[in-house]
């Protein structure tokens, strides 16, 4: 069921000095009523009508959609973006039950159904990209093409410990969130030293980072965590039938760079690209190097 629609449209330009790539886009703001709660969905509509599949955007853990705005923008001009909070994250609150990595790729499926998307384009991010994996082995006839972004398998179970007490800080943290924190000195620069190689000169995209792991719903952020390692995601890697590229970023902190060759043995038809001097989030710290891997691969409708 759907419910609460709003509509925007962003980045208009007009006139005769206009460029063609950046005409006005559209982007409408659904609600739907799921039983775990609202699910709230970006729908960027393309601005250069084409005759591809939809692109659907997914974020990773700790954050929401709204890391993706700029990347939704830019492939919106020739073709639908699909950008959902995932249950448990940014507007996709409350939640009535704890949604664990299951329970999220059950909810990106219903919502491609609601939408009626018979074929999609998937672009994950980190724990984003597993559940598009776990999507695309589930649908295989639905999945399209699948970009990876910043995700790696776990090549033994030292890395499976080292990333669960990791995590577990991150996870005692989630009862000692404040919302003043946002105004902590220093705390978002310290934040994001672990998500980037040259931290970005941007407070305000700093701090949206940090807003949105202060509001995250604590049950579910930790049920997805303790789901990271498990084999079921190389496991459906292994199965998926669609081309798949892996965009692999060599400083990142969070994902191991050293299994991404791991990673793309696992994968059939995977092939690999690599950004140099970035860390974990390549659609804020390279953009348009990440833009331009995902020009190339994703089918996208152009200018004549």
């Amino acid at each position: 069921m759907m419910s609460a629609v709003t509509a925007d449209t962003l980045h208009t330009t007009t006139g005769p000095d206009a460029v063609p790539s950046y005409r006005e886009r559209t982007q409408h703001t659904i609600t739907l009523a799921r039983p775990c709660g609202p699910l709230v969905v970006d729908v960027w509509e393309p601005a250069i009508p084409a005759d591809v599949a939809p692109i659907l955007l997914i974020h990773g853990w700790g954050g929401t959609g709204s890391y993706w705005h700029e990347t939704a923008f830019e492939l919106s001009i020739g073709a639908k973006v699909i950008v959902p909070d995932l249950p448990g994250t940014g507007r996709s609150q409350p939640v009535c039950q704890t949604q664990r990595l299951a329970d999220q790729v059950e909810t990106l499926i219903n919502l491609l159904d609601e939408l009626e998307v018979e074929r999609v384009q998937v672009v994950g991010h980190s724990m984003g990209g597993a559940m598009a994996l776990l999507l695309a082995a589930a649908q295989p006839q639905r999945v399209e093409r699948l970009i990876l972004t910043s995700l790696s398998f776990f090549l033994t179970h030292l890395q499976k410990r080292v990333y669960q007490g990791v995590m577990s800080v991150f996870k005692a943290s989630m009862g000692l969130r404040r919302p003043w924190m946002i105004s902590v000195p220093g705390l978002t620069q310290a934040m994001a030293k672990r998500y980037f190689h040259n931290v970005p000169e941007n407070p305000t995209l700093l701090r949206r980072g940090l807003r949105d792991f202060l509001e995250l719903d604590a049950g579910t952020a930790i049920a997805c965590a303790d789901d990271a390692p498990t084999d079921a995601i190389p496991e459906a890697g292994a199965r998926v039938t669609a081309p798949v590229m892996l965009i692999a970023c060599r400083q990142d902190r969070v994902m191991p760079p050293e299994n991404v060759a791991f990673t793309a043995q696992t994968i059939p038809n995977c092939q690999v690209r690599w950004i140099e001097d970035c860390g974990h989030m390549p659609m804020l710290e390279k953009p348009d190097e990440f833009l331009t891997l995902l020009r190339s691969f994703l089918r996208i409708g152009t200018i004549a």
